[in-house]
């Protein structure tokens, strides 16, 4: 987890890095101190990933259809995780303040929409093609796919910072472990299913795509990560509630009535939205405080704590010798890059 060794502040001299910390929004949810350290932000991201945003994610897209009661939506359960997560999280991110300046954040959130409204559109791509590819294939398949987005991040950067902006190339080789040993951490669970593994391929894509461009907006914009993601979900919350009008009037005109799904408990929305937005919170804090691969290479970790926890809270078979050998792997790997990176 020594993400730390790659800090890439944009920041001129050290009064410019004081403003900046200092501008830093304090939440009710996360202490502003932590968003000063890059290792403290990468532990808790991996760590509040694994553990909070699996469990009500995966409760959430697997819960019951005929369990209760409940009322039902004619929206998949993707969209209604999504659009939740936006929405929680853009409340979250104007309300869970001590201060009483909501409508500075507004005024702030809206001024900042065109500057991150191409990041903002990979957003909503990577969290909606996800959420249809673990409830189609779980979350072992859906984060083995996943484990290409090092690599993946490394010929963008190329692409479109040129090789001067690349690690050493003994650093960019322990990727490789990184991406076999995920794919050997989840290998006795082949859930194959077309549609579901092309969503997963998708949200990769469009995953390393946000690591990217959200981190360069970021800079060139000199702002918190706190305050890039309220713009980014913002945009994200009106594309997914356009997706949303679109399938209810698919619905309306279907031949057939739609029956729809059993709507999940509202405890259990809240949860899943809040864990998101923590989540995310890190995610984009984080993402500035390092270099793209390196983000990339914390998230490959990150990903395979999900499919060990996954693994314990959901079940499935016992680990295998060839699992250990993976998260071994991958976690050699990933010590290997930080070492090698420094």
């Amino acid at each position: 987890l020594t993400c730390h060794r790659d800090l890439d502040f944009s920041f001129k001299n050290k009064a410019a890095m004081t403003s900046i910390v200092q501008e830093v929004p304090t939440t009710a949810l996360i202490p502003s101190s932590l968003f000063e350290n890059a290792q403290a932000v990468g532990a808790s991201w991996i760590i509040s990933s694994a553990l909070f945003t699996t469990y009500s994610t995966t409760k959430y897209l697997r819960y019951p259809s005929e369990s209760d009661d409940s009322p039902r939506s004619i929206l998949p359960r993707a969209t209604q995780l999504t659009f939740y997560r936006f929405l929680g999280s853009l409340g979250l991110g104007l309300l869970a303040h001590p201060d009483l300046r909501v409508l500075e954040r507004v005024q702030e959130t809206l001024h900042l929409l065109p500057s991150f409204a191409i990041p903002a559109v990979f957003l909503f791509i990577a969290n909606y093609t996800n959420s249809i590819s673990l409830s189609r294939i779980g979350i072992s398949l859906t984060y083995t796919s996943k484990c290409a987005i090092p690599i993946i991040t490394v010929l963008l950067t190329l692409l479109l910072d040129g090789k001067d902006a690349l690690p050493k190339l003994p650093a960019m080789l322990s990727l490789v472990p990184i991406a076999f040993g995920i794919a050997a951490a989840s290998w006795d669970h082949p859930t194959f299913e077309p549609l579901g593994l092309i969503a997963a391929f998708i949200s990769c894509a469009a995953q390393s795509l946000l690591n990217i461009l959200s981190k360069k907006v970021m800079t060139k914009a000199n702002i918190p990560g706190a305050v890039a993601q309220r713009a980014m979900i913002s945009v994200g919350l009106v594309i997914v509630s356009l997706v949303s009008v679109a399938q209810f009037a698919t619905a309306a005109n279907a031949k057939e009535p739609v029956k729809g799904e059993q709507h999940p408990p509202s405890l259990l929305t809240g949860a899943a939205a809040t864990a998101y937005h923590v989540e995310y919170l890190l995610s984009f804090t984080f993402v500035k405080l390092v270099a793209p691969i390196t983000y990339s290479t914390c998230d490959a970790i990150r990903r395979l704590g999900i499919i060990i926890s996954g693994h314990y809270m959901f079940g499935g078979h016992p680990f295998s010798a060839m699992n250990i050998m993976g998260i071994a792997m991958a976690l050699s790997g990933a010590a290997g890059y930080a070492m090698l990176n420094h």
